[in-house]
Protein backbone atom coordinates (compact mmCIF):
# COMPACT_ATOMS: atom_id res chain seq x y z
CA UNK A 1 0.00 0.00 0.00
CA UNK A 2 1.37 3.45 -0.95
CA UNK A 3 1.94 6.19 1.63
CA UNK A 4 -0.96 8.26 0.19
CA UNK A 5 -3.30 5.30 0.41
CA UNK A 6 -2.18 4.61 3.98
CA UNK A 7 -2.76 8.26 4.93
CA UNK A 8 -6.24 8.22 3.40
CA UNK A 9 -7.07 5.03 5.31
CA UNK A 10 -5.78 6.59 8.55
CA UNK A 11 -7.79 9.76 7.93
CA UNK A 12 -10.93 7.74 7.24
CA UNK A 13 -10.45 5.78 10.44
CA UNK A 14 -9.80 9.00 12.35
CA UNK A 15 -12.85 10.72 10.92
CA UNK A 16 -14.99 7.63 11.58
CA UNK A 17 -13.79 7.59 15.18
CA UNK A 18 -14.67 11.27 15.65
CA UNK A 19 -18.05 10.81 13.97
CA UNK A 20 -18.72 8.08 16.50
CA UNK A 21 -17.74 10.50 19.28
CA UNK A 22 -20.09 13.07 17.79
CA UNK A 23 -22.98 10.60 17.94
CA UNK A 24 -22.05 9.71 21.52
CA UNK A 25 -21.93 13.42 22.32
CA UNK A 26 -25.45 13.87 21.00
CA UNK A 27 -26.69 11.04 23.21
CA UNK A 28 -24.86 12.51 26.20
CA UNK A 29 -26.18 16.04 25.70
CA UNK A 30 -29.81 14.92 25.54
CA UNK A 31 -29.53 13.62 29.11
CA UNK A 32 -28.44 16.94 30.61
CA UNK A 33 -31.17 19.35 31.66
CA UNK A 34 -29.35 21.99 33.72
CA UNK A 35 -27.40 24.65 31.81
CA UNK A 36 -24.77 24.66 34.56
CA UNK A 37 -24.22 20.94 34.04
CA UNK A 38 -24.47 21.17 30.26
CA UNK A 39 -21.82 23.83 29.53
CA UNK A 40 -18.76 22.03 31.03
CA UNK A 41 -19.85 18.86 29.26
CA UNK A 42 -20.10 20.77 25.96
CA UNK A 43 -16.51 21.95 26.29
CA UNK A 44 -15.25 18.52 27.25
CA UNK A 45 -16.90 16.97 24.21
CA UNK A 46 -15.76 19.74 21.85
CA UNK A 47 -12.17 19.11 22.88
CA UNK A 48 -12.62 15.37 22.48
CA UNK A 49 -14.13 15.41 18.98
CA UNK A 50 -11.41 17.76 17.65
CA UNK A 51 -8.43 16.33 19.60
CA UNK A 52 -7.56 19.79 20.93
CA UNK A 53 -5.45 20.83 23.92
CA UNK A 54 -8.07 23.28 25.09
CA UNK A 55 -11.59 24.50 24.34
CA UNK A 56 -13.81 27.32 25.52
CA UNK A 57 -17.42 28.39 25.17
CA UNK A 58 -18.65 31.98 25.20
CA UNK A 59 -22.35 32.74 25.31
CA UNK A 60 -23.82 35.82 23.72
CA UNK A 61 -25.53 38.32 26.02
CA UNK A 62 -27.92 40.24 23.74
CA UNK A 63 -28.78 42.83 26.40
CA UNK A 64 -25.15 43.89 26.71
CA UNK A 65 -24.08 42.85 23.18
CA UNK A 66 -21.01 41.00 24.46
CA UNK A 67 -19.64 37.47 24.59
CA UNK A 68 -19.28 36.14 28.12
CA UNK A 69 -16.95 33.25 28.98
CA UNK A 70 -19.01 30.48 30.49
CA UNK A 71 -16.73 27.46 30.47
CA UNK A 72 -13.27 26.44 29.35
CA UNK A 73 -11.08 23.38 29.66
CA UNK A 74 -7.47 22.67 28.93
CA UNK A 75 -5.11 19.86 29.83
CA UNK A 76 -2.18 22.19 30.54
CA UNK A 77 -3.44 24.64 33.18
CA UNK A 78 -6.56 22.83 34.34
CA UNK A 79 -9.23 24.63 36.37
CA UNK A 80 -7.03 27.67 37.00
CA UNK A 81 -7.54 29.02 33.47
CA UNK A 82 -11.28 28.38 33.64
CA UNK A 83 -11.66 30.47 36.80
CA UNK A 84 -9.61 33.34 35.36
CA UNK A 85 -11.62 33.40 32.15
CA UNK A 86 -15.04 33.26 33.81
CA UNK A 87 -14.29 36.04 36.28
CA UNK A 88 -12.12 38.38 34.22
CA UNK A 89 -12.97 38.29 30.53
CA UNK A 90 -15.69 39.21 28.12
CA UNK A 91 -15.44 40.23 24.49
CA UNK A 92 -17.27 42.91 22.59
CA UNK A 93 -18.79 41.99 19.25
CA UNK A 94 -15.96 42.08 16.69
CA UNK A 95 -13.25 41.94 19.37
CA UNK A 96 -10.73 39.14 18.96
CA UNK A 97 -11.23 36.15 16.73
CA UNK A 98 -14.24 34.95 18.77
CA UNK A 99 -15.85 38.40 18.51
CA UNK A 100 -15.27 38.41 14.74
CA UNK A 101 -16.89 34.98 14.41
CA UNK A 102 -19.87 36.11 16.48
CA UNK A 103 -20.32 39.28 14.41
CA UNK A 104 -20.01 37.57 11.01
CA UNK A 105 -21.56 34.21 11.99
CA UNK A 106 -18.74 32.45 10.12
CA UNK A 107 -16.24 29.81 11.19
CA UNK A 108 -12.52 30.59 11.10
CA UNK A 109 -9.53 28.27 11.12
CA UNK A 110 -6.29 30.02 12.10
CA UNK A 111 -3.13 27.92 11.47
CA UNK A 112 -0.86 30.44 13.25
CA UNK A 113 -2.46 32.98 15.58
CA UNK A 114 0.73 35.09 15.60
CA UNK A 115 0.04 35.96 11.98
CA UNK A 116 -3.58 37.05 12.59
CA UNK A 117 -4.12 40.63 13.80
CA UNK A 118 -7.48 39.68 15.26
CA UNK A 119 -5.91 37.42 17.88
CA UNK A 120 -6.59 38.65 21.44
CA UNK A 121 -3.25 37.88 23.13
CA UNK A 122 -4.24 39.25 26.57
CA UNK A 123 -5.98 35.99 27.45
CA UNK A 124 -2.78 34.00 26.94
CA UNK A 125 -0.81 36.55 28.98
CA UNK A 126 -3.20 36.39 31.91
CA UNK A 127 -3.73 32.62 31.95
CA UNK A 128 -0.25 31.47 30.92
CA UNK A 129 -1.64 29.32 28.13
CA UNK A 130 0.17 29.44 24.77
CA UNK A 131 -2.14 29.40 21.76
CA UNK A 132 -0.55 28.24 18.51
CA UNK A 133 -3.58 27.58 16.31
CA UNK A 134 -7.31 27.66 16.81
CA UNK A 135 -10.63 26.83 15.28
CA UNK A 136 -13.67 28.93 16.18
CA UNK A 137 -17.28 28.35 15.08
CA UNK A 138 -20.54 30.17 15.87
CA UNK A 139 -23.30 28.48 17.84
CA UNK A 140 -26.54 29.38 16.07
CA UNK A 141 -30.17 28.40 16.47
CA UNK A 142 -32.45 29.44 13.60
CA UNK A 143 -29.98 32.24 12.78
CA UNK A 144 -30.06 33.44 16.40
CA UNK A 145 -26.57 33.80 17.86
CA UNK A 146 -26.17 31.82 21.08
CA UNK A 147 -22.40 32.04 21.36
CA UNK A 148 -19.14 30.65 19.95
CA UNK A 149 -17.07 27.54 20.57
CA UNK A 150 -13.37 27.55 19.98
CA UNK A 151 -10.76 24.80 20.24
CA UNK A 152 -7.05 25.51 20.62
CA UNK A 153 -3.91 23.68 19.53
CA UNK A 154 -4.52 20.50 17.56
CA UNK A 155 -2.83 17.52 19.17
CA UNK A 156 -3.08 15.10 16.23
CA UNK A 157 -1.78 17.41 13.50
CA UNK A 158 0.30 20.55 13.15
CA UNK A 159 -2.89 22.55 12.54
CA UNK A 160 -6.66 22.05 12.43
CA UNK A 161 -7.86 20.94 9.01
CA UNK A 162 -11.12 21.10 7.08
CA UNK A 163 -12.49 17.89 8.57
CA UNK A 164 -11.90 19.32 12.07
CA UNK A 165 -13.91 22.34 11.01
CA UNK A 166 -16.74 20.16 9.70
CA UNK A 167 -16.80 18.12 12.89
CA UNK A 168 -16.85 21.19 15.13
CA UNK A 169 -19.58 22.89 13.09
CA UNK A 170 -21.74 19.77 13.40
CA UNK A 171 -20.98 19.69 17.09
CA UNK A 172 -22.01 23.37 17.38
CA UNK A 173 -25.35 22.46 15.80
CA UNK A 174 -25.85 19.77 18.45
CA UNK A 175 -24.75 22.22 21.14
CA UNK A 176 -27.27 24.86 20.01
CA UNK A 177 -30.14 22.39 20.28
CA UNK A 178 -28.91 21.27 23.70
CA UNK A 179 -28.61 24.87 24.97
CA UNK A 180 -32.10 25.82 23.74
CA UNK A 181 -33.56 22.63 25.20
CA UNK A 182 -31.84 23.28 28.53
CA UNK A 183 -33.09 26.87 28.62
CA UNK A 184 -36.65 25.78 27.86
CA UNK A 185 -36.52 23.14 30.59
CA UNK A 186 -35.14 25.64 33.10
CA UNK A 187 -37.77 28.19 32.10
CA UNK A 188 -40.50 25.60 32.53
CA UNK A 189 -39.10 24.58 35.92
CA UNK A 190 -38.96 28.21 37.05
CA UNK A 191 -42.54 28.70 35.86
CA UNK A 192 -43.65 25.60 37.76
CA UNK A 193 -41.95 26.89 40.92
CA UNK A 194 -43.55 30.29 40.38
CA UNK A 195 -46.97 28.67 39.91
CA UNK A 196 -46.54 26.78 43.18
CA UNK A 197 -45.45 29.96 44.97
CA UNK A 198 -48.41 31.86 43.55
CA UNK A 199 -50.82 29.14 44.64
CA UNK A 200 -49.34 29.27 48.13
CA UNK A 201 -49.58 33.07 48.11
CA UNK A 202 -53.23 32.77 47.07
CA UNK A 203 -53.94 30.39 49.95
CA UNK A 204 -52.17 32.71 52.38
CA UNK A 205 -54.07 35.73 51.08
CA UNK A 206 -57.36 33.90 51.53
CA UNK A 207 -56.59 33.79 55.26
CA UNK A 208 -56.99 37.57 55.31
CA UNK A 209 -60.64 37.34 54.26
CA UNK A 210 -62.56 37.63 57.54
CA UNK A 211 -65.52 35.78 58.88
CA UNK A 212 -68.41 38.19 58.79
CA UNK A 213 -69.85 39.29 62.15
CA UNK A 214 -73.05 37.39 62.92
CA UNK A 215 -76.30 39.10 62.09
CA UNK A 216 -77.78 41.00 65.01
CA UNK A 217 -80.66 43.39 65.63
CA UNK A 218 -81.85 42.82 62.05
CA UNK A 219 -78.51 43.96 60.57
CA UNK A 220 -76.57 41.79 58.13
CA UNK A 221 -73.26 41.96 56.28
CA UNK A 222 -71.89 40.20 53.18
CA UNK A 223 -68.65 40.62 51.21
CA UNK A 224 -66.55 38.98 48.50
CA UNK A 225 -63.21 39.76 46.82
CA UNK A 226 -62.18 38.25 43.47
CA UNK A 227 -58.51 38.83 42.51
CA UNK A 228 -57.76 39.29 38.81
CA UNK A 229 -54.93 36.76 39.26
CA UNK A 230 -54.13 34.26 41.96
CA UNK A 231 -53.41 37.14 44.32
CA UNK A 232 -54.46 40.76 44.26
CA UNK A 233 -54.40 44.13 45.95
CA UNK A 234 -58.04 44.51 46.99
CA UNK A 235 -58.83 44.19 50.66
CA UNK A 236 -61.86 44.14 52.91
CA UNK A 237 -62.39 43.43 56.57
CA UNK A 238 -65.13 43.36 59.17
CA UNK A 239 -64.17 43.54 62.85
CA UNK A 240 -66.65 43.35 65.70
CA UNK A 241 -65.45 45.87 68.30
CA UNK A 242 -65.92 45.52 72.07
CA UNK A 243 -68.69 48.15 72.07
CA UNK A 244 -70.71 46.08 69.57
CA UNK A 245 -69.96 48.20 66.50
CA UNK A 246 -68.66 46.73 63.28
CA UNK A 247 -65.51 48.26 61.83
CA UNK A 248 -65.70 47.63 58.10
CA UNK A 249 -63.75 48.82 55.09
CA UNK A 250 -62.97 48.19 51.44
CA UNK A 251 -59.51 49.13 50.13
CA UNK A 252 -57.75 48.98 46.79
CA UNK A 253 -53.94 48.92 46.62
CA UNK A 254 -52.44 50.25 43.39
CA UNK A 255 -50.89 47.57 41.22
CA UNK A 256 -51.53 43.86 41.05
CA UNK A 257 -49.97 40.55 41.93
CA UNK A 258 -47.49 39.75 44.70
CA UNK A 259 -46.27 43.34 45.38
CA UNK A 260 -49.82 44.63 45.81
CA UNK A 261 -50.70 41.61 47.95
CA UNK A 262 -47.75 42.28 50.26
CA UNK A 263 -48.80 45.91 50.69
CA UNK A 264 -52.35 44.69 51.27
CA UNK A 265 -51.21 42.44 54.13
CA UNK A 266 -49.33 45.33 55.76
CA UNK A 267 -52.40 47.55 55.50
CA UNK A 268 -54.62 44.83 56.99
CA UNK A 269 -52.25 44.44 59.93
CA UNK A 270 -51.97 48.20 60.53
CA UNK A 271 -55.75 48.74 60.53
CA UNK A 272 -56.25 45.86 62.93
CA UNK A 273 -53.63 47.26 65.28
CA UNK A 274 -55.29 50.71 65.30
CA UNK A 275 -58.93 49.54 65.33
CA UNK A 276 -59.35 49.53 69.13
CA UNK A 277 -57.23 52.62 69.77
CA UNK A 278 -59.20 55.20 67.79
CA UNK A 279 -62.81 56.11 68.54
CA UNK A 280 -63.35 58.23 65.41
CA UNK A 281 -62.94 56.81 61.92
CA UNK A 282 -61.13 59.87 60.58
CA UNK A 283 -58.56 59.58 63.37
CA UNK A 284 -58.15 55.91 62.63
CA UNK A 285 -57.43 56.66 58.96
CA UNK A 286 -55.01 59.41 59.96
CA UNK A 287 -53.06 57.01 62.17
CA UNK A 288 -53.01 54.29 59.52
CA UNK A 289 -51.92 56.71 56.81
CA UNK A 290 -49.13 58.12 58.95
CA UNK A 291 -47.81 54.60 59.63
CA UNK A 292 -48.13 53.41 56.02
CA UNK A 293 -46.96 56.45 54.07
CA UNK A 294 -43.26 55.57 54.25
CA UNK A 295 -43.80 52.00 53.07
CA UNK A 296 -46.16 52.98 50.28
CA UNK A 297 -44.29 56.02 48.97
CA UNK A 298 -40.95 54.24 48.87
CA UNK A 299 -42.30 51.81 46.27
CA UNK A 300 -44.65 54.30 44.59
CA UNK A 301 -47.72 52.51 45.92
CA UNK A 302 -50.89 54.04 47.29
CA UNK A 303 -54.18 52.64 48.53
CA UNK A 304 -57.71 54.00 48.34
CA UNK A 305 -60.00 53.09 51.22
CA UNK A 306 -63.55 53.60 52.43
CA UNK A 307 -63.76 52.88 56.16
CA UNK A 308 -66.83 52.85 58.39
CA UNK A 309 -68.08 52.02 61.86
CA UNK A 310 -71.57 50.58 61.95
CA UNK A 311 -73.86 50.15 64.96
CA UNK A 312 -76.17 47.18 64.20
CA UNK A 313 -78.81 48.12 66.78
CA UNK A 314 -79.37 51.68 65.57
CA UNK A 315 -78.12 51.66 61.97
CA UNK A 316 -75.67 54.49 62.76
CA UNK A 317 -72.79 54.72 60.28
CA UNK A 318 -69.63 56.80 60.57
CA UNK A 319 -67.55 56.90 57.40
CA UNK A 320 -64.22 58.37 56.26
CA UNK A 321 -62.99 58.26 52.70
CA UNK A 322 -59.39 57.98 51.53
CA UNK A 323 -59.70 58.60 47.78
CA UNK A 324 -62.15 55.73 47.27
CA UNK A 325 -65.39 55.36 45.31
CA UNK A 326 -68.43 56.56 47.27
CA UNK A 327 -70.85 53.87 48.44
CA UNK A 328 -74.41 53.36 47.21
CA UNK A 329 -77.43 53.66 49.47
CA UNK A 330 -80.26 51.40 48.26
CA UNK A 331 -83.81 50.69 49.38
CA UNK A 332 -87.22 49.94 47.91
CA UNK A 333 -87.46 53.51 46.57
CA UNK A 334 -84.24 53.27 44.50
CA UNK A 335 -80.62 54.15 44.98
CA UNK A 336 -78.47 57.21 45.64
CA UNK A 337 -74.75 57.97 45.76
CA UNK A 338 -73.64 58.82 49.26
CA UNK A 339 -71.84 62.16 49.14
CA UNK A 340 -68.56 62.02 51.07
CA UNK A 341 -65.47 64.22 51.26
CA UNK A 342 -63.10 62.22 49.05
CA UNK A 343 -59.83 62.71 50.90
CA UNK A 344 -56.39 61.58 49.71
CA UNK A 345 -55.45 57.93 49.19
CA UNK A 346 -53.22 56.40 51.83
CA UNK A 347 -49.51 56.80 51.14
CA UNK A 348 -49.60 60.16 49.36
CA UNK A 349 -48.93 62.59 52.23
CA UNK A 350 -48.03 61.83 55.83
CA UNK A 351 -50.14 64.75 57.12
CA UNK A 352 -53.21 64.05 54.98
CA UNK A 353 -56.49 64.98 56.70
CA UNK A 354 -59.69 62.91 56.63
CA UNK A 355 -63.25 63.86 57.51
CA UNK A 356 -65.97 61.96 59.30
CA UNK A 357 -69.46 61.68 57.77
CA UNK A 358 -72.36 60.30 59.78
CA UNK A 359 -75.63 58.79 58.55
CA UNK A 360 -78.24 56.20 59.57
CA UNK A 361 -79.50 53.11 57.78
CA UNK A 362 -83.24 52.81 58.20
CA UNK A 363 -84.96 49.40 58.16
CA UNK A 364 -84.88 48.21 54.53
CA UNK A 365 -81.78 50.29 53.67
CA UNK A 366 -78.64 48.79 52.24
CA UNK A 367 -75.14 50.29 51.98
CA UNK A 368 -72.95 48.85 49.18
CA UNK A 369 -69.17 49.47 49.13
CA UNK A 370 -67.04 48.38 46.16
CA UNK A 371 -63.74 48.81 44.33
CA UNK A 372 -63.38 50.10 40.78
CA UNK A 373 -62.96 46.54 39.55
CA UNK A 374 -66.75 46.58 39.28
CA UNK A 375 -67.16 49.48 36.87
CA UNK A 376 -63.91 48.69 35.01
CA UNK A 377 -64.73 45.04 34.32
CA UNK A 378 -64.74 44.12 30.61
CA UNK A 379 -66.49 41.53 28.50
CA UNK A 380 -65.07 39.66 25.49
CA UNK A 381 -65.83 42.64 23.24
CA UNK A 382 -63.76 44.82 25.61
CA UNK A 383 -66.82 46.86 26.61
CA UNK A 384 -66.62 48.33 30.11
CA UNK A 385 -69.32 47.37 32.58
CA UNK A 386 -69.31 51.04 33.57
CA UNK A 387 -71.36 53.26 35.81
CA UNK A 388 -74.48 53.17 33.61
CA UNK A 389 -74.81 49.37 33.77
CA UNK A 390 -74.17 49.46 37.51
CA UNK A 391 -76.96 51.97 38.07
CA UNK A 392 -79.26 50.06 35.72
CA UNK A 393 -78.74 46.90 37.75
CA UNK A 394 -79.60 48.68 40.98
CA UNK A 395 -82.66 50.31 39.42
CA UNK A 396 -84.07 47.05 38.07
CA UNK A 397 -83.24 44.57 40.82
CA UNK A 398 -85.01 43.84 44.07
CA UNK A 399 -83.07 43.45 47.30
CA UNK A 400 -81.48 43.42 49.72
CA UNK A 401 -78.92 42.01 49.43
CA UNK A 402 -77.97 43.64 46.13
CA UNK A 403 -74.22 42.96 46.29
CA UNK A 404 -74.31 39.21 45.75
CA UNK A 405 -76.68 39.58 42.82
CA UNK A 406 -74.45 42.30 41.37
CA UNK A 407 -71.39 40.04 41.38
CA UNK A 408 -73.31 37.18 39.74
CA UNK A 409 -74.73 39.57 37.14
CA UNK A 410 -71.28 40.95 36.35
CA UNK A 411 -69.68 37.53 36.00
CA UNK A 412 -72.38 36.48 33.56
CA UNK A 413 -71.97 39.72 31.62
CA UNK A 414 -68.15 39.36 31.44
CA UNK A 415 -68.42 35.75 30.25
CA UNK A 416 -65.04 34.15 29.54
CA UNK A 417 -63.16 37.47 29.35
CA UNK A 418 -60.06 37.58 31.54
CA UNK A 419 -60.43 39.85 34.55
CA UNK A 420 -58.39 43.04 34.17
CA UNK A 421 -58.64 44.17 37.80
CA UNK A 422 -59.42 42.87 41.26
CA UNK A 423 -63.06 43.18 42.29
CA UNK A 424 -64.46 43.59 45.79
CA UNK A 425 -68.03 44.22 46.98
CA UNK A 426 -69.31 44.61 50.55
CA UNK A 427 -72.88 45.21 51.67
CA UNK A 428 -74.48 46.08 55.02
CA UNK A 429 -78.26 46.05 55.19
CA UNK A 430 -81.12 46.22 57.67
CA UNK A 431 -84.18 44.08 57.43
CA UNK A 432 -87.40 45.92 56.48
CA UNK A 433 -89.59 46.86 59.41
Amino acid sequence: MSNDAANRTTNRIGFSDRLKKLIEANQSLTKLESLDALLPRLIELARAVTHAEAASLMLYNPERDVLEFRSSQDEVLGEKANEILKTSFELKMGEGIAGWVAMHRESVNIPDVRQDPRFYSKIDKDTGFVTRNLLCVPVLHNKELLGVIQVLNSKMRPVFESDDEAILENFANLASVAIIRSRLLETRLKQQKLDIQMEMASKIQSLFWPKMPPSESGSHIWAVSLPAGLVGGDLYDAIRLPDGQWLVYVADVSGKGIPAALVMSSLWSRIRSEARRQEEVQKLLTAVNHAMVYLLSEENFFATILLAKYQPSSGRVQMANGGHLPPFLLNADGYTDVTLPRGLPLGIMSDAAFENTEMYLKPGDSLVLMTDGVTEACNAAEDLFGQARLESFFANTDGPPWGQGLVEHMRNWCGQAEAADDLTVMEIWREPA
